[in-house]
């Protein structure tokens, strides 16, 4: 029997009563007056059954709106959340998102640059449709390949002018080129590089000066050798030459071969398998120290015959500069096609000799006609370097 039941047996069912301690009955006293008398809280009641069915239909609705405490825990008793002011300058209303599956971000995780966190969770407006992400952290993905494109050109040169040096070497000026192919590197040398051709040479990997017929070579950066350095520094081992004619790479905005390699210039070797002395000058027009025969003395006839250079100009050159001898006076008419109505190029030339640039075709050839028919001989004394 509990204390409090002992109480009532003592006193008398009537003066005790069951409800909110916060309220009161009223009770005759023996002088036959009226006193308030507070209820007994159900809750007291050492009955978890009973006194749970009491609290359930006497307790009322709490009515607070707010709390004046700093803090407010939310399942104190276990992995809880704090809602802290410390640090509020006024007042702060925080909403809750009103979808399935929106989170509540703070700045911790705005802050953070753990993947899913940080610029991944702020979007960007674009109105120009200029980037394809729609948040910070792909927008900055895309614009750092971009920067990087920007500060890795592809296609740049600059330097690496060729230069003659014995019948079996050339020197190659200072100079920074973009290789941009397996190894996607700015190469670049801080001297003027002397490289030997011919496996023997330089570069094991060259091709030797052994044909035994006038024939071009050309200079190429060794994409291979660039990779087993592992330096964007190089030196003679990474250049090479070969007789494989490149091609224009449109992607990379170079000259190539099928190997990656990247063609700086070309050389020309004679029947006795030596390079033939040449200068280049301003960095785009090369001529050789002897002018080369393509034209032996023959009459030039007035309908247009294809002359062949392609021996002596490399696949990058389209202009070429020609020395004619002329036996009488005639107007020469020069043009890349046999079928054009206006030639590209005309000259007059009387009985003497004299040089002039002409045009020829992507496959170095020009055609050539005469108003009168006179013998003719001509020589190529140089070429125009394209870009490379």
């Amino acid at each position: 029997m509990t204390v409090f039941q002992h109480v009532k047996d003592a006193i008398g069912a009537e003066d005790l009563a069951l409800g909110d301690s916060g309220s009161t009955f009223s009770r005759e006293t023996h002088t036959g007056g009226a006193i308030s008398i507070s209820y007994i809280d159900a809750e007291v009641i050492p009955s978890t059954t009973l006194g749970g069915y009491i609290g359930d239909n006497l307790h009322e609705q709490n009515t607070d709106t707010g709390t004046t405490e700093d803090t407010f825990e939310i399942n104190s008793d276990g992995h809880g959340a704090t809602l802290d002011t410390t640090g509020l300058t006024a007042d702060r209303v925080f909403t809750f998102p009103n979808t399935s599956d929106q989170e509540l971000i703070g700045a911790t995780d705005l802050a953070s640059v753990a993947s899913g966190l940080g610029a991944s969770l702020v979007g960007i407006e674009d109105s120009s449709e200029l980037i394809t992400g729609t948040d910070v952290e792909t927008a900055l993905t895309e614009i750092a390949q971009t920067v990087s494109d920007m500060t890795h050109p592809q296609g740049y040169k600059y330097g690496f002018e060729l230069g003659y040096s014995t019948t079996t070497a050339i020197v190659i000026e200072a100079g920074m080129w973009s290789l941009w192919t397996t190894s996607e590197a700015l190469v670049y040398t801080n001297l003027i590089t002397t490289f030997t051709l011919g496996s023997g040479g330089s570069n094991s990997s060259s091709e030797n000066l052994d044909a035994g017929a006038q024939e071009l070579h050309y200079i190429y950066i060794d994409d291979s050798a660039v990779i087993s350095k592992a330096g964007a520094l190089i030196t003679a081992v990474e250049f090479r030459n070969h007789t494989e004619v490149p091609t224009y790479n449109r992607t990379r905005k170079a000259w190539m071969n099928t190997s990656n390699d990247r063609c700086i210039g070309a050389v020309l070797i004679d029947a006795s398998n030596h390079v033939l002395d040449f200068e280049v000058f301003g960095g785009h027009y090369y001529q050789y120290a002897t002018p080369i025969e393509e034209f032996a003395i023959a009459a030039c006839g007035a309908t247009y015959s294809a002359v062949d250079v392609s021996s002596c100009v490399p696949k990058f050159a389209t202009r070429i500069r020609i020395l004619a001898h002329g036996h009488g006076t005639t107007t020469f008419c020069f043009d890349t096609s046999s079928t054009s109505a206006t030639p590209e190029a005309h000259y007059v030339v009387s009985g003497h000799s004299q040089t002039f640039d002409i045009p020829v075709s992507t496959s170095q050839v020009f055609y050539l006609k005469g108003t009168t028919s006179v013998s003719v001989a001509l020589y190529v004394v140089g070429y125009y370097i394209d870009e490379l």
